[in-house]
């Protein structure tokens, strides 16, 4: 597995995990919003129970009140029995007293029965009433509180009828939610400090109400302690993970036939504009050879024609019919082939596009993307050391980046793993393009003909490619020479700046 393979797979792991790790801290924020809702409509559901609950208590004492003054202690039997009725169907009232203020006086009390201390309690909550309902916590038994009213009612009241209550049992229900170890309950006095229950355990998710009883308003509260299996339940975490892991694998597999896509789009591009290029050489090169041609054929066809017309005269001369058909027929030839010769040259020589400003830098850096996997193959590098601001010259683009390829692609035939850098300046109005290469360099005997058709050093070459070069660079206002002073091969290039401005 090569070292770029690796980095990408910890790069792909990284990634997974990072998105797994949103997907859990989603998963745990909506699981926390899930359990505080729950809790918070399981509260409002107990604390509406209790409210009702302690409403009852009102009724129960009026009743009992009344009870009460009807019969006096003459008919605390009658008191009795409904007051034992009231406590067998609501146990969480626990028992029922009616507690003298002159502790001489007969007391009425059901089982268990208070303690003194409670009854002085009893008494002390009676006299201090102005007719509402006093609340208050029993000192000696915990979770219970007394609900206390003077009876009669009146300022004239001598007697505290009280109604001890279990706290938990007001707020006790069967709803399994509120059995869970994580959810707690209490319930507070009106003066929101005293508890009437314990075992409570505050946490930043809780519910807080005073009961809707007038005479009540105690302070119902919960809390939920929610820990972090509560928060990333293994089911949903194992889900959670499939489906992210799923989704990350096709988003993947996405990119990367997506990027195979544009690469294969790219190398697309690229073919088609070597193809491009190769084209317009070839035709080039085409023209190149019909005019080197027509020049090497036009003395041997003039003179053949200068022949024949002084065969015609001197057959002429002799009356010599045969020769004189003869020497017609070898004119026409003749004359026919240069015409052929001649529409050749013209033909091939290639017709001049319109010149534009053209980015050279633009050009050398195409050139380098298509030699790329030719000069990978040859393990020879392109270097390029550009001038820092972009060049822009007068010339046909595809012209261009023909003499950059032709230079580059003669650069790396020079040797097996050539060094090739492509370099470019500004000296005073031109451009100026150096292609250097460490290969062998040319051979003295073709130095100075190098530029010339058909002079080449290559067992196969054609020796049309610097031809080609010259004519187009010269065609563009330019130069080009082979430095014979440079310690590496180096062709350079001469190019006129352009001076139109050019909008993006």
């Amino acid at each position: 597995m090569t070292s770029a393979n690796s980095n990408n797979i910890w790069r792909y792991l990284w990634l997974w995990a990072f998105a797994v790790l949103l997907a859990l801290c989603g998963l745990a924020a909506i699981e926390r919003q899930s359990l505080v809702r729950e809790l918070t409509t399981k509260s409002a559901t107990l604390h509406r129970l209790a409210s009702q609950r302690a409403d009852q208590h009102d009724a129960h004492l009026t009743s009992l009140s009344a009870i009460f003054v009807a019969g006096g202690v003459a008919r605390q039997d009658l008191f009795l029995d409904v007051a034992a009725t009231i406590m067998r169907f609501y146990p969480r009232i626990t028992s029922v007293n009616v507690i003298p203020f002159d502790l001489s006086d007969p007391v009425i009390q059901t089982e268990p029965r208070v303690l003194d201390e409670d009854a002085a309690l009893v008494v002390q909550m009676a006299r201090s009433s102005t007719g509402a309902l006093q609340v208050q916590q029993m000192p000696n038994t915990p979770d219970h509180y007394m609900v206390v009213k003077r009876t009669p009612n009146t300022d004239a009241a001598r007697h505290g009828l009280a109604l001890t209550i279990d706290a938990r049992a007001l707020v006790a229900t069967d709803d399994a939610f509120w059995q869970k170890p994580s959810v707690s309950l209490r319930l507070l006095a009106p003066d929101g400090q005293t508890e009437l229950t314990s075992q409570f355990s505050a946490d930043e998710a809780g519910f807080s109400k005073a009961l809707g009883s007038g005479s009540q308003p105690l302070i119902f509260e919960t809390a939920l302690a929610i820990r972090l299996a509560d928060l990333l339940p293994i089911g949903k975490v194992l889900s959670a993970v499939a489906l992210v892991t799923a989704l990350f694998l096709l988003t993947v597999l996405g990119l990367r036939q997506r990027a195979r896509t544009r690469e294969a789009e790219g190398l697309a591009k690229l073919s088609a504009q070597e193809t491009r290029l190769a084209h317009a050489s070839r035709v080039n090169a085409m023209g190149e050879m019909a005019s080197g041609m027509a020049h090497e054929l036009a003395q041997p066809l003039t003179a053949i024609l200068s022949q024949a017309q002084a065969g015609r005269r001197l057959a002429r001369r002799g009356d010599v019919d045969r020769l004189g058909t003869v020497l017609d027929d070898t004119v026409t030839q003749a004359q026919r082939a240069a015409d052929i010769l001649d529409r050749l040259r013209r033909w091939s020589k290639p017709n001049r596009a319109r010149m534009e400003p053209s980015a050279l830098h633009e050009a050398i850096q195409s050139v380098q993307r298509l030699l790329a996997s030719e000069a990978k193959s040859r393990a020879a590098t392109i270097t390029l050391s550009l001038h820092e601001v972009p060049l822009m010259i007068e010339a046909d683009p595809v012209e261009l980046e023909q003499v950059v390829f032709n230079l580059v692609r003669n650069a790396l035939d020079a040797s097996d793993g050539a060094q090739v850098t492509i370099r470019t300046d500004v000296d005073g109005e031109a451009a100026v393009l150096d292609v250097i290469d460490d290969g062998p360099g040319v051979p003295e005997d073709i130095k100075s003909r190098v530029f010339e058709p058909f002079v080449t050093s290559k067992p196969d070459g054609t020796g049309l490619g610097l031809a080609l070069c010259q004519r187009l660079v010269e065609e563009m206002g330019g130069e080009i020479v082979l430095l014979s002073d440079a310690a590496e091969t180096t062709f350079r290039l001469a190019l006129p700046l352009s001076t139109k401005a050019v909008t993006p």
